[in-house]
């Protein structure tokens, strides 16, 4: 066991050690220092007043990455009373973390009935503790990537959603095969789903997507859940490309969660081994807006460490995120302080609204962050000609339907 771990560290560093290469455009140096897109908007109207929509259903969500129940540190296997205790304090913190029960908890690194922790359905436990500390109900759905077969390891693996509202439908499958949950094969001109390199391979893990629609008061509305690759940035894009393009409807209301494993651009501009990484502008490029950007737009604030989740005891990059529709407007949002898991969770709590002043106004604050996003990448991120430069944003984004970049003369060119 110990040569396989010491095996699994020495793929794990020389596959990160590739990727100091960008998997997109590239970065010039005169760029690292560039403002985030959301600082010091003109464009937008001031008065997003979440009180225009007070009379509205607030729809309260958690997104938590439970670490398999194995708490803040690295393992292999954790005895039973152990996991347990860790679940009941992950459990804890997201029924204290608002004034009433949750409505949707997205939870990943799950394990069910794995031996290695305690042969326990993690999911099925803390649907149960949530029901014995707040009084509400979840249904769970589950969504398996990993089955386990090694002697004394054997189990699955995955991620799962609690959901407390009577649900539609539900689905679940692996990005790079999604018979399972009906979608056809990804169209022609798509990133490929596997990085290249045997070594990338070797350490790549399977990455899977549930979706399901929930009843809320009578409004249908799509909720997605997924846990992006950690590793080689290219795969990591190509799935936050794929989830856009092939899982989100535009026209319907819509929250994605989920660990990420991915910050916005002005911050990853610092952080090892994944600088060029462009996964928060592909998956913010369309029609879903990152609720901790539009609630540090209205709010002035520039600091977006304040949103970091992992690592749990000191918390430093901001990997747990939630993505909503512009009819869901961000009302609370907070990062619990619990440290029964190697990250922390991360609670949203949306207003669900109808009204077109309050929906308009987003829409124009998401529209004039997106322009900023991609006047950055065609300033800052162009390496090689521009062709190949409007090749990767045709394939990966959706900042096809912009019409102008902000603070610019120049039009965007057509996608």
């Amino acid at each position: 066991m110990r040569k396989l771990l010491f095996l699994f560290l020495v793929l794990t560093f020389a596959a990160c050690s590739n990727l100091k290469e960008p998997s997109g455009p590239g970065i010039t140096s005169a760029c690292v220092s560039a403002p985030a897109p959301w600082i010091g908007l003109d464009t937008a109207p001031a008065p997003m007043d979440t009180s225009l929509g007070a009379a509205e259903p607030v729809l309260r969500a958690v997104t938590y990455n439970i670490h398999s129940g194995m708490g803040q540190w690295k393992g292999l296997w954790r005895s039973r009373a152990t996991v347990q205790r860790h679940l009941d304090g992950i459990a804890d913190a997201i029924a204290g973390t608002a004034p009433a029960p949750v409505d949707i908890v997205a939870l990943n690194e799950v394990d069910f009935s794995a031996r290695r922790s305690g042969g326990i359905d993690q999911a099925r436990y803390l649907a149960e503790a949530l029901e014995r500390r707040s009084g509400a109900r979840y249904h769970v759905i589950y969504g398996r990537t990993r089955e386990r077969l090694a002697p004394g390891f054997d189990g699955s693996y995955g991620n799962a959603v609690l959901v407390r509202y009577d649900v539609s439908e539900s689905k679940a499958c692996l990005y790079d095969d999604t018979r399972a949950c009906g979608i056809a094969d990804a169209p022609a001109g798509m990133p490929g789903l596997r990085a290249s390199g045997f070594l990338q391979r070797a350490v790549r893990e399977a990455r899977g997507i549930i979706k399901l629609t929930l009843d809320f008061h009578g409004h249908p509305v799509d909720v997605i859940v997924t846990h992006l690759e950690a590793v080689a940035l290219q795969e990591r894009e190509a799935q936050a490309s794929h989830l856009l393009r092939r899982f989100v409807d535009p026209g319907r209301t819509t929250v994605v969660l989920g660990d990420m494993n991915a910050v916005p651009t002005v911050m990853t501009r610092s952080r090892a081994f994944a600088k060029a990484d462009r996964t928060h502008d592909i998956l913010t490029s369309g029609s879903l807006a990152d609720a901790r950007v539009l609630y540090d737009a209205r709010l002035g604030r520039t600091d977006f460490r304040a949103w970091a989740t992992y690592p749990a005891n000191a918390p430093v990059w901001p990997l747990d995120t939630a993505l909503g529709s512009l009819d869901l407007i961000p009302y609370e949002a907070r990062v619990m302080d619990a440290r029964d898991s190697d990250h922390r969770g991360f609670y949203i709590a949306y207003r669900v609204t109808r009204n077109g002043l309050l929906v308009d106004a987003q829409r124009s604050r998401h529209d004039a962050i997106r322009r900023r996003q991609l006047a950055q990448i065609l300033a800052c991120d162009i390496a090689g000609t521009r062709s190949n430069t409007l090749h990767w944003l045709r394939a990966r984004t959706e900042f096809s339907g912009l019409s102008s970049v902000e603070a610019t003369a120049t039009p965007v060119p057509a996608l």
